[in-house]
């Protein structure tokens, strides 16, 4: 039986990095519509970058959605994700590997629901070589199969092959950045090493950005302290602006008026069908070819063909990683000894 500790890690109650944590998962949701992903690694260029917390905060974000997710600290040079959950483990993923312990014992629930853990025991020799066996292979699949989503950890691509090795098992890799600290060519080194390896790179996720949001955004459920104010002062606030009266006063037609949406479909019960969309001269609708939109000066619309992964031989695009530099006065870009993104 696992033991827990009493103290909960803070950054799972930042509401800021819960809510990217919801729109990374809906992103993720949005392109496994071609091909499912269930298993997903996460990897970084190198250290301190936010790949375990992206790991993690990811993992809360799938359980808190009601799916049953399992994260995997594959990490096992620097494995930390115990003590983020505030676990203590007795056994883990070389125990199964080598036949010391079944699986079952080595999965552990969290204090979240939906959310369990698999940790990988310390001093283990020779990574790649136990993540290159078919035993680990055949693990992968047996978990997607028990859940719903399963998140590896895995070591920088920039520093060990480990991640390379496992994004040729899972569904889809994601690639974690950090903001003016990566450097742009080890960027292009690591993403190249993943297509080589064969990997579904699903996207990149930034980490350490500059605060450009309005956090106003959140003035009512947070003050300046980042401490909850109460529902009543919350309540008051509310009704303070004349905009979100309306939208407490829930008249639906009203709004569906104001916003030219036929009040009838604004209406409309869950269990309808979808209204169909009207065939225009240049949108794709009913009646339109799914490439009208190419005579009105827009792209083609994207073929429903299953996605591939990315073979191995394809060539990485030149200046992808690019990014934006200012110019001076006499229109030249600045010099630059060290080229960061």
């Amino acid at each position: 039986m696992a033991k827990k500790n009493r103290k909960r890690p803070s950054q799972f109650q930042n509401p800021l990095l819960s809510n990217a944590s919801k729109t990374l998962f809906a992103n993720i949701r949005f392109v496994s519509i071609d091909e499912k992903v269930k298993t997903i690694v996460v990897t970084s260029t190198g250290m301190d970058e936010g790949k375990t917390q992206v790991s993690t905060n990811l993992a809360c974000a799938i359980a808190s959605s009601g799916k049953k997710v399992l994260i995997v600290d594959t990490d096992m040079r620097r494995r930390c994700i115990a003590g983020l959950l505030g676990i203590h483990t007795e056994c883990g993923l070389y125990s199964v590997l080598v036949g010391q312990a079944p699986l079952k014992s080595a999965i552990y629930p969290t204090d979240r629901p939906n959310l369990y853990f698999m940790d990988s025991e310390p001093n283990i020799p020779s990574p790649p070589d136990v993540l290159s066996t078919k035993r680990f292979a055949a693990l992968v699949d047996t978990l997607r199969e028990m859940f719903d989503y399963v998140i590896f950890d895995s070591p920088p691509i920039g520093l060990f092959v480990d991640a390379a090795i496992i994004s040729n098992l899972v569904d889809g890799t994601l690639y974690v950045i950090r903001e003016r600290a990566a450097k742009r060519d080890a960027v292009v080194a690591g993403v190249q090493q993943l297509k080589a390896a064969n990997a579904r790179i699903l996207g990149s996720v930034i980490t350490f950005s500059r605060e450009e949001a309005n956090n106003d955004y959140y003035y009512v459920y947070y003050n300046s302290e980042g401490k909850r104010v109460s529902h009543k002062d919350r309540e008051k606030q509310l009704m303070e602006n004349p905009n979100a009266r309306d939208l407490a006063a829930d008249d639906i037609g009203q709004w569906a008026r104001k916003a030219g949406i036929d009040p009838k479909q604004a209406e409309r019960r869950e269990s309808g069908e979808r209204p169909r969309r009207q065939g225009s001269g240049a949108g794709v609708g009913a009646g339109a070819s799914p490439n009208a939109n190419a005579g009105a000066g827009m792209p083609p619309a994207a073929s429903p063909q299953r996605a591939t992964r990315a073979s191995a031989d394809e060539q990485f695009p030149r200046g992808a990683f690019k990014p934006a530099v200012p110019r001076r006065a006499d229109g030249r870009a600045p010099r630059h000894k060290n080229t960061r993104i």
